[in-house]
């Protein structure tokens, strides 16, 4: 895969100042380094701000590596194909929906990465990188991730965790979803399923994400009343389950672009967490074409590891890349939106790919910050490569507190391309899942 081409915009309150598209200068890291409280310098423009102060304060350490791959060429493969296809044939209009060039209209249906080409100095160009970013995902077919939502005190250690299932059916993007039936003009279908413990089991969420200008339809279950009961859109920034998170904070941001107001406001380098510098394997599968394996290299958190004196909800053996990146600045059209204005790192090659984004209260103030952490897949041949999120990191630096979903690990696999009824994501399928 070849790389993507690469303004002036006030980023958040009191961060920094970008001028044009002029990347950042920083400070450098080499291979072999370690930062930590006493090199935290080093770490200084790669990093944001707040992840700065907590290798200040001692939370963290960084181990800077190179990688054994490129991760440019672990790109879904049919993916790489419409990076020539698709040039020239979408737009983002007013609302800040996606159209078809010719028509002005929504596309019939769009195959792979939407804008292979983004112009740092296009309006839209904020939105165009967050499609190419879901976009990608849908490219994977119907996916089944095992996670966790572990609850970490800076003094209490591991408090609760709760098992839960990611399922998710794209109904545009990915070419078998061609033959689905969409009469509601949906871009996708999906489920976080709670699996344990019994006190939440059941306790899900469904998600129909529509194409056109129509607000996302998010339906939840309650246990107490047992009743699936529609949310309000605003309630996706509403706390997962007593987390740190909410359900938009997933993958950084998994909520509708057209909810957003977006500006891209400059490019700099930034250092991106990866599993391990190899990458990890995949397997063939019944329930689907591939599947994860028990050879994952599982992180070790803070709190698991003997001896560790940082934040415990840190992943301590992820190895650190220094790699080129976009700073997206995002808001909320909704008024009632519990976020400010936030801001989103993604890679400036692979433009499907985010890493950090933080978070200020509507007030403008500084409040959480997330990390998404990364591995590369292949399969035996080679003939499927893949990026995908590992991790998600949420920290409320307000009380020191943070929240951990890991997203795979070696003792449950998770499936890309899967066997899926779109049945189950009806409100009668849906139903079937809860408690």
């Amino acid at each position: 895969m070849r790389k993507l081409k690469s303004g002036t915009g006030v980023l958040l309150v009191g961060l920094w100042l970008v001028i044009g598209m002029v990347p950042v200068a920083n400070a450098d890291v080499s291979p072999g380094e370690v930062i930590d409280k006493t090199n935290w310098e080093k770490a200084q423009g790669l990093v944001p701000n707040p992840v700065l102060d907590w290798l200040k304060r001692g939370d963290l350490t960084m181990e800077v590596v190179e990688l054994n791959h490129d991760p440019q060429d672990y790109v879904v493969p049919f993916v790489q194909k419409t990076m020539e296809t698709n040039k020239g044939r979408h737009d983002v209009d007013e609302n800040g929906l996606m159209v078809d060039i010719k028509t002005g209209e929504l596309p019939a249906f769009v195959e792979g990465i939407p804008f292979p080409e983004v112009d740092p100095k296009d309006p839209k160009a904020g939105e165009k990188l967050m499609y190419n970013k879901f976009y990608y995902n849908h490219s994977q077919g119907s996916q089944i991730w095992p996670f966790s939502a572990r609850w970490i005190g800076l003094k209490s250690g591991l408090e609760r965790e709760v098992m839960c299932d990611y399922r998710q059916f794209p109904l545009d993007g990915f070419p078998g979803a061609k033959e689905a039936v969409n009469k509601e003009q949906m871009e996708k279908m999906s489920m976080i399923i709670v699996v344990a413990p019994f006190d939440v089991r059941g306790t899900n969420i469904l998600l129909w994400r529509y194409r056109d200008e129509r607000q996302d339809s998010t339906f939840g279950y309650i246990p107490a009343i047992r009743r699936v009961r529609r949310m309000s859109p605003a309630n996706r920034s509403d706390s997962f389950l007593g987390s740190d998170g909410c359900v938009d904070d997933a993958w950084t941001f998994d909520g509708k672009v057209s909810s957003m107001n977006w500006k891209l406001i400059g490019k700099r380098d930034g250092l991106v967490p990866f599993v391990a510098p190899d990458p990890q394997s995949l397997s063939g599968g019944d329930e689907c074409q591939w599947m994860t394996t028990a050879t994952f290299k599982d992180p070790v958190y803070g709190h698991e590891k003997e001896g560790w004196q940082g934040a415990p909800w840190w992943p301590t053996t992820f190895v650190w890349v220094k790699r080129p990146m976009y700073v997206i600045e995002m808001s909320a059209k909704d008024p009632y939106y519990n976020y400010g204005p936030q801001e989103i790192w993604i890679d400036a090659e692979i433009q499907m790919i985010s890493v950090w984004k933080v978070i200020h209260d509507r007030a403008g103030k500084y409040w959480k910050t997330t990390m998404n952490a990364w591995a590369s897949y292949a399969g035996p041949s080679e003939d499927m490569r893949t990026i995908q999120t590992v991790t998600l990191l949420m920290v409320d630096d307000r009380t020191r507190h943070g929240t951990v979903f890991p997203l795979n690990n070696s003792r449950q696999p998770a499936g890309l391309l899967c066997a899926m009824d779109q049945d189950d994501f009806s409100l009668g399928g849906f139903k079937r899942f809860c408690k």
